[in-house]
């Protein structure tokens, strides 16, 4: 088979699709080598459970404040794509200093209120962690370092949805590897003390591991690829910020329902059972999601790509590509299930003998869960590039109402924090079908 003549005989679209998902594999490769190495190693810096399920918690509650930026980042990425695509540098240029101008107020605003109200709260309860496993003081001061870590994410991450707009995705993945390693190699060589001293200083470390690649990757794109397009606050347009939040308000809806939804697995499983019940969850999750994190590395150039074929009237483009999408989410799905019999031992090389015996009922909730994420991102990335979102906003609104119903009364009646994992499974199986069904409809009307 000639590869070098199939990549000259694919459309423009395809070309550029399969380029980035190409250099992303490469990337992602090695990434999946190091998050291989990442839990061992935090177990052992950390060398308390608990601790570690605290600071596991701390990241997925603050990272919650990233969904809160009323859909800026997705509005721009897909006005962003469509300016490029008819190449209108003044429109590109206009959308970009509007989007962080906003940000910029919101940031502003969030660390206002986050200086005022942090040191004002029991997050010893908040956490469900004893004041001798760590004191109010100390825990304070872990969630203040996490604060600000994340509120530089939150301004500097705009690049982001920059970067997807240029179809360049790769560069996104080789930014989380180098944050990855980053954190990696500061547990490998930071001298241990104690869990809590441990905790505070991989806080801090965690402010620049993340937030240091951002920086270096906006000015490299604004230098390389989008030199006239730096943002300026003379470029700020009220029609263009209009513009990203009108197609922005229905992604921000979006985003909190879903995050609702799959970034507050660690905060019940801490109510509920307790933070070192986290652990073990970070051990399952990690090896079901290798699959599906591939998986949705293939998706992640397409959503781009689906914006810029609306743009040029490609449906034809679209049609064959949400047809590829549904193929290679049916064989990631199976993938999941077929690590059932294998977990045993992939723990055991992983992370040692005897240190998490695999409970095979577990292990079926995860992989049901996993591929209701596969199919989830399959048919998301297509109608998020279109912006038809309504569907998604309505099934995900229904889907939090029953997840919270579903852990309140499974967990009650079974003591067990997997019922987290299978609610999540059992609200995103029902958007997948009404969302498939829509979506299909809608491309057989564009002939």
């Amino acid at each position: 088979m000639n590869l070098k003549l199939i990549v000259k005989n694919l459309s423009e679209n395809d070309k550029i699709v399969y380029k980035n998902a190409v250099e992303a594999f490469a990337i992602k490769g090695f990434a999946l080598v190091v998050s291989l190495f990442t839990m061992p190693v935090y177990m052992r810096y950390f060398s308390d459970n608990e601790i570690l399920g605290v600071w596991f918690t701390v990241l997925s509650v603050l990272a919650w404040i990233l969904n809160f930026d009323l859909g800026i980042g997705n509005g721009l990425r897909n006005k962003l794509s469509m300016a490029l695509a008819k190449n209108d540098i003044k429109a590109a240029k206009e959308y970009i200093s509007s989007a962080y101008w906003m940000i910029g107020m919101i940031v502003l605003l969030l660390w206002l209120v986050g200086s005022i109200l942090i040191p004002l709260c029991s997050w010893n309860s908040f956490f469900n962690i004893s004041i001798e496993v760590i004191s109010p003081e100390d825990l304070s001061k872990v969630v203040q370092y996490a604060f600000l870590g994340i509120m530089l994410q939150f301004f500097l991450r705009l690049i982001s949805s920059i970067i997807y707009a240029l179809q360049k995705s790769a560069i996104n993945n080789m930014l989380a590897l180098v944050t990855s390693v980053s954190q990696l190699a500061f547990a490998l060589i930071a001298p241990c003390q104690t869990p809590v001293e441990n905790l505070k200083m991989f806080s801090i470390a965690y402010i620049f591991c993340v937030n240091v690649p951002l920086f270096a990757a906006t000015i490299w794109v604004f230098k390389k690829w989008l030199y006239r397009c730096v943002p300026s606050v003379r470029f700020f347009s009220i029609e263009k910020a209009k513009s990203v939040l009108s197609l922005g308000g229905i992604f921000f809806v979006c985003q909190i329902l879903y995050m609702i939804i799959a970034n507050t697995n660690e905060f019940f499983i801490t109510q509920y059972t307790g933070p070192q019940n986290v652990v073990i969850y970070q051990a399952y999750n990690k090896i079901f999601t290798l699959g599906s994190t591939l998986y949705m590395l293939a998706l992640t150039p397409i959503w781009s790509a689906v914006s810029k074929a609306i743009a040029e009237n490609n449906y034809n483009w679209l049609r064959k590509i949400s047809s590829n999408i549904s193929k290679m989410s049916f064989l990631a799905m199976a993938v999941e299930f077929m690590l059932i019999p294998f977990l045993q031992i992939l723990m055991n090389i992983w992370l040692g003998d005897g240190i998490i015996t695999v409970d095979y009922r577990y292990a079926a909730c995860f992989a049901l869960y996993g591929s209701a994420m596969i199919y989830q991102s399959g048919v998301s990335t297509i109608t998020n590039g279109t912006g038809r979102m309504r569907i998604q906003a309505i099934c995900y609104g229904v889907g939090v109402v029953v997840k919270f119903i579903i852990i309140d009364i499974g967990v009650l009646i079974t003591g067990s924090w997997v019922i987290v994992v299978l609610a999540n499974a059992v609200v995103l199986v029902p958007y997948c079908v009404i969302q498939q069904i829509s979506l299909n409809k809608f491309m057989k009307q564009k002939n």
